[in-house]
């Protein structure tokens, strides 16, 4: 009897033998990472290099800060979308290089962190401080490279808009004069937002950030070999030359995955609570 269950599980294909992986992905648009109604550079990499490595994905899209927690808590394994933070050290990791220092080369893309403004306010920023200010500088709640940036600048600020929709808004009503985010969130949502261009982009960047899939602690306690493998494809995709042919289509949130050749994740009803 022992015999035959073996022989009936060596039978089995081996996509009923594949490891599970979970994952918690922002329920926010982050472009060109996520997109809630699309396919976003991160969701891209992580659902190829799942496929290619055989691993039975689950993605699912909840508020960040939620997300840490979960990881935190062993109910996922990955967050789907991080940068290195006090929020997420404590809780998940990046991929290392020989000598310890955080490897790059295995990030989705570099982020730069700007500034942005109403056309005609003196508020301004130049590279190292900001100037002109009347009220505190405005940026996007549950972006923790954000939160991070912001305590090390010596400037009173709020985390009270929870999109860059929401910041542009404020920003109109006269409740900040400056807000700052990822730029590429910024410019998508200006882009049908602001058809008067009445808000301009300030430069220099204040922060360029490279994003990763972050492991959460447990799984790498448990499967470190999976995580490596997991970081290492997609650097192999990254610089692959499928991803030079879909690069700007799936940046500017013109595929799915299913136009792609991918299969979606399982994603719950739920998102976002």
């Amino acid at each position: 009897m022992l015999i035959r269950a073996l022989l009936l599980l060596l039978l089995l294909p081996f996509s009923c033998l594949a490891t599970e992986f979970r994952v918690c992905g922002d329920y926010r648009n982050v472009p060109p990472l996520i997109y809630t109604q699309g396919l976003g550079a991160a969701q891209y990499f992580m659902l190829k290099a799942a496929e290619n490595l055989q691993l039975k994905l689950t993605l699912d899209y909840h508020p960040q800060p939620r997300c840490i927690h979960e990881v935190a808590q062993g109910h996922y394994d990955a967050l789907l979308v991080s940068t290195p933070s006090h929020a997420v050290n404590d809780v998940a990791v990046f991929p290392a290089g020989p000598l310890g220092q955080l490897d790059t080369s295995r990030a989705y893309l570099l982020m730069r962190v700007v500034a942005f403004k109403i056309k005609g306010n003196p508020a301004d920023w130049d590279g190292q401080q900001f100037s002109h200010l009347t009220l505190p500088v405005l940026f996007e709640s549950g972006v923790p490279v954000v939160q991070m940036l912001m305590n090390k600048l010596s400037v009173p600020s709020r985390a009270s808009a929870k999109t860059p929709v929401h910041m542009i808004g404020m920003m109109r009503l006269g409740r900040a004069d400056i807000a700052i985010g990822l730029e590429p969130a910024i410019a998508y949502a200006l882009k049908d937002n602001d058809p008067q261009e009445q808000f301009v982009i300030l430069s220099p960047p204040l922060l360029e950030t490279p994003v990763f899939l972050a492991m959460g602690k447990r799984v790498m306690a448990r499967n470190p070999m999976l995580a490596e493998q997991i970081w290492d494809e997609i650097k192999r995709l990254r610089e692959g030359p499928e991803w030079q042919k879909i690069s700007a289509q799936v940046l500017n949130n013109q595929l799915t995955p299913t136009a792609a050749g991918l299969k979606p994740a399982i994603q719950p009803a739920e998102q976002g609570k």
